[in-house]
């Protein structure tokens, strides 16, 4: 016999003192751990806790109750606590109705010894129920659990034996199909869809039963007389590496096919608008420093790189060594200011097995949605060609006005000097003519004038002399009112004719605009060199504007257009009353 290792709480039932003090005995030379609690009368008995005990041992006869009706009261608190009935004598008919009643055993009081064995056994049958009890009642929970989860998802979710019949579907799945689960289930793909959709499921079944592997498929459908894309998952259930089931989800993804179609058309569109403008674009984030590119800006500067994506350093790297200052102090403005920036500069392009010089025109916007205030949009536009043909004008202008100069200096020039020495003579044989010495004034005002045409027109002084000395001269016509103070501070020979030329034309057109304009008594001009950059700053006292109203003017345009074209960089800071400062600097070749 096993003896029962744990102590077991018993209550008995039993009006007659020697029956007592019998079982004591007998269970005192077993070997069961127990304690003992005696119940002598009915009203002890109903005022006992049941669930404190283990196991109820009761006469059948008592003087006020009977061991039948102890054994319902008890099944009515719990169905499993082991109950044994103690009798003088039991018939088989009787017997039967215990047993059917609920009790566990009985026992004859003749035979007591034997009670310590009913008790191991009822004790053993009673925690296989209790056990049996425990594990449906985790059952039933993680039923519950499980179907609240499986209905609480809102994609389709479903369930599949290896035969393709529905086991088990959630509630989304259900009023997919406006059916009622108990409808659905046992039913195949042909007989709850329509066929083209049914044969995809099966042939994709198909699939994960062969291979023991988990599909993922998009599938259209005119749901309801719109559009639905759903996307469906399956995975296999697999037992000792064979697949018994197919457990899946549907999704449904309109919106997201949707939003990639047109992404994608979009992109699309993008593509082919930069492939005719010659332009790139591209979002920068300088937080992270790194730009993110479409396909032709990558194709622009020839980037062999994988993805979408690259350093500003590295993409600053590719802009000509002479421009990469003017570019990283305009850049760090637009950022530091989140501003605006907008210029050309010259970007030297592997091809090949050679480095090739395109210019670039590079605007830089920044998006001003974002919080963070760090991520800008942008655009480059090869503009070599535009650039090559705005030079070849401008050289040509440049050599028209050299022909014009030269054409007013050599015929017009020369013939207002001769007009000039006659009318002098004349006036000198008669001084007291005031007409005569009208016409002589006039002239010699002409031909200071037409020296003054000549000069502007032409640059040919500073091939002839110097870019100082073309800058002197300019500024001898400039009037006595002004206050005019310069300072010059490069090498000359640094310079190229090309640049030498921009920075004249810009000298001219700001003094133009000063004179003109400004109303101005004190103008300063610094001209400096520092490393690769030439860095000219005008300022004046005058009564200063609003830059954004005048922008448009052709004095303005006409400088930041040369100023542009030579790789560089403005800045232009006036406002009313405040005089005007211009800001120049541009690679000095």
């Amino acid at each position: 016999m096993t003896t029962w290792k744990e102590n077991i709480n018993i209550l008995h039932l039993e009006d007659n003192p020697d029956d007592v003090d019998l079982l004591k005995i007998v269970l005192g030379k077993s070997k069961l751990k127990h304690s003992l609690k005696i119940a002598l009368t009915k009203k002890e008995f109903l005022s006992e806790e049941l669930s404190k005990y283990d196991l109820i041992i009761c006469d059948y006869n008592l003087k006020d109750y009977d061991g039948l009706t102890a054994i319902k009261y008890v099944r009515s608190h719990d169905p499993i606590k082991p109950v044994i009935l103690l009798s003088g004598t039991v018939g088989e008919e009787l017997a039967a109705d215990l047993l059917k009643a609920g009790a566990s055993d009985f026992v004859l009081k003749s035979n007591l010894k034997k009670i310590a064995i009913a008790i191991e056994r009822t004790m053993h049958e009673a925690s296989v129920k209790w056990e049996k009890q425990r594990f449906q009642r985790e059952v039933v929970e993680k039923n519950l659990i499980l179907d609240t989860l499986f209905d609480s998802f809102m994609d389709m979710i479903f369930l599949k034996d290896v035969d393709g019949r529905y086991v088990k579907v959630n509630r989304a799945f259900s009023e997919f199909l406006k059916l009622h689960e108990g409808e659905i289930i046992g039913g195949t793909e042909y007989e709850l869809f329509p066929d083209e959709i049914a044969s995809e499921a099966i042939k994709n079944d198909e699939f994960v039963k062969l291979s023991g592997k988990p599909v993922l498929y998009d599938l259209e459908l005119n749901h309801e007389g719109r559009r639905l894309v759903m996307e469906i998952s399956k995975t296999p259930l697999l037992e000792e590496g064979k697949v018994t089931g197919i457990v899946g989800t549907c999704r449904d993804v309109t919106s997201k096919k949707i939003l990639l179609e047109e992404t994608i058309k979009a992109k699309s569109i993008l593509s082919q608008a930069e492939k005719l403008t010659l332009s790139g674009s591209f979002e920068y984030d300088a937080d992270l420093d790194l730009i993110n590119c479409s396909s032709n800006f990558k194709q622009i500067l020839k980037l062999r790189i994988e993805g979408d994506t690259i350093s500003f350093r590295k993409f600053a790297q590719m802009i000509k060594e002479e421009d990469r200052h003017i570019f990283d102090e305009g850049i760090n403005k637009s950022i530091d200011n989140y501003e605006e920036y907008h210029n050309e500069h010259r970007f030297l392009i592997k091809s090949k097995d050679k480095l090739e010089i395109k210019y670039i025109k590079l605007v830089l916007r920044p998006d001003y949605k974002d919080e963070k205030g760090v991520r800008f949009y942008g655009t480059l536009v090869d503009v070599t060609a535009e650039h090559e043909n705005q030079i070849y004008l401008m050289n040509k202008q440049e050599q028209e006005r050299e022909e014009l100069a030269r054409e007013l200096h050599d015929n017009l020039g020369q013939k207002m000097n001769a007009i000039s020495m006659y009318i002098s003579k004349i006036y000198d044989d008669m001084p007291e003519n005031k007409d005569l010495e009208k016409v002589k004034n006039l002239s010699h005002e002409t031909i200071d004038d037409l020296g003054y045409l000549i000069n502007n027109i032409s640059v040919k002084q500073i091939e002839e002399h110097s870019l100082d000395y073309a800058i002197d001269k300019l500024l001898t016509y400039v009037p006595a009112s002004f206050t005019m103070d310069k300072k010059y501070e490069y090498n000359e020979e640094d310079l190229s004719p090309f640049v030498k030329a921009q920075v004249y034309r810009v000298i001219q057109e700001a003094l133009n605009n000063a004179i003109k304009y400004s109303e101005a008594t004190e103008v300063s001009m610094h001209l400096k060199q520092e490393g690769g950059i030439l860095s000219l700053l005008i300022k004046d006292n005058g009564k200063g504007f609003v830059v954004e109203e005048v922008l448009n003017g052709n004095g303005l345009q006409n400088i930041t257009h040369r100023v542009r074209r030579s790789n560089g960089l403005i800045n232009i800071d006036s406002k009313k009353g405040q005089g005007t400062r211009l800001e120049v600097k541009m690679p000095i070749s």
